[in-house]
């Protein structure tokens, strides 16, 4: 089979949507069955193999109007030259109009988020505030008009939003942990740090977490530090705050090996307000660790069943506060590092397969009308 596969808006650095075009790509890699065109905006992220061909298009980059113009309309006519068996979106977007089945990545919760709107006054929150209102009406319309496929989405709660504006086929798939980070980690009992990986966005609530770990005793600040993956300049840039503890310790961008290691020996803390899943998540329950997280829907359907978790109000430093003082009593289930691997990407080709076996001329040829 010949699969095309479409991501024109992952540059590098782009954090959690480069992993998950890196992740089809490792998968496309093994596959040497099958033939893979990739369609992406930025050169050099992937590299050409021998069922693998790389195609360039920075124009669809550079331009939010070219790659509306792409998605509506001319992507069409350009795709339509590779024939493929299926094609793969993973912006977040359908490419309209096609002759061929296709499958829709969707991992862009904030359109969909009714709880937190972002303001256009705020420096911090103005991109923000474009995605959710602007290019969230462009992304509702354009799941509106597609028919011709599925869109894979990585939560029952995201299942539930995208099927109040599309009436294609929702498949809900978890992603893939690789199992070679976990590689000779062991599981341990004691925590010796709160740590909360993530990127620099606004949402992420860091500022928050600060306050209500200042709120700590002294002598527990002393116990267990608190490591954020961002920088110190990052921190003040969205907040316009200045941290002095010396227990709060930015450590800016680590690697994947490093996250793993030290989510090892840390309670996980999890104060976002916006997630489509929360990856560092399902890593902590492969571990086995203690998970302070936010009382929103998608984190409370990932984290549902495990036994060592602690809900707070994302909202209210003081309640997140209550529950960090909690942490320093709640025990590791190692037991869950011996939990079964369910590999997503397996799910997600398996429910790919199955709509290049759809006829969906018809529904084509309706849309063209």
């Amino acid at each position: 089979m010949k699969y095309v596969v479409v991501d024109v808006v992952v540059r590098r650095g782009s954090g959690g949507i480069l992993s998950v075009l890196q992740d089809v790509y490792q998968y496309a890699r093994k596959d040497i069955n099958n033939e893979y065109i990739f369609i992406v905006g930025t050169s050099g992220i992937l590299q050409n193999s021998k069922n693998i061909r790389i195609i360039v298009r920075e124009d669809l980059q550079k331009s939010h109007v070219r790659r509306l113009w792409f998605d509506f309309w001319k992507g069409k006519h350009y795709l339509q030259k590779f024939a493929p068996d299926v094609l793969i979106s993973l912006q977040n977007t359908a490419i309209l109009r096609v002759a061929f089945p296709q499958m829709v990545y969707l991992h862009q919760p904030i359109p969909f988020v009714r709880s937190y709107s972002f303001s256009p006054f705020k420096k911090s929150e103005r991109k923000l505030f474009f995605y959710q209102r602007i290019a969230g009406l462009a992304i509702k319309a354009n799941l509106f008009l597609f028919k011709q496929g599925g869109i894979t989405v990585q939560t029952e709660w995201m299942k539930s939003e995208i099927s109040k504006y599309s009436k294609a086929k929702v498949f809900v798939t978890k992603p893939s942990i690789s199992l070679m980070d976990f590689k000779n980690v062991k599981g341990h009992q004691n925590s010796s740090h709160f740590f909360f990986p993530s990127t620099a966005m606004i949402y992420k609530n860091h500022a928050a977490l600060v306050s209500a770990y200042e709120l700590l005793p002294i002598e527990l600040q002393e116990q267990m530090d608190l490591i954020l993956t961002i920088t110190r300049e990052e921190f003040y840039q969205l907040y316009g705050q200045k941290v002095t503890s010396t227990h709060i310790k930015f450590l800016g961008r680590i690697s994947r090996r490093k996250v793993i290691q030290l989510l090892n020996e840390s309670v996980l803390v999890f104060p976002s307000k916006v997630e489509s899943l929360g990856l560092p998540l399902l890593e902590a329950m492969k571990l086995g660790r203690p998970i302070v997280a936010s009382n929103i829907s998608p984190v409370k359907e990932v984290t549902n069943g495990y036994s060592s978790v602690q809900y707070f109000d994302p909202d209210n430093i003081h309640d997140i506060s209550i529950a960090l003082n909690k942490a320093f009593s709640m025990k590791s289930p190692i037991e869950n590092l011996k939990r079964d691997h369910v590999d997503g990407w397996k799910s997600f080709f398996s429910n790919v397969a199955l709509l290049s076996k759809l006829d969906l001329t018809k529904q084509t040829q309706s849309q063209d009308s």
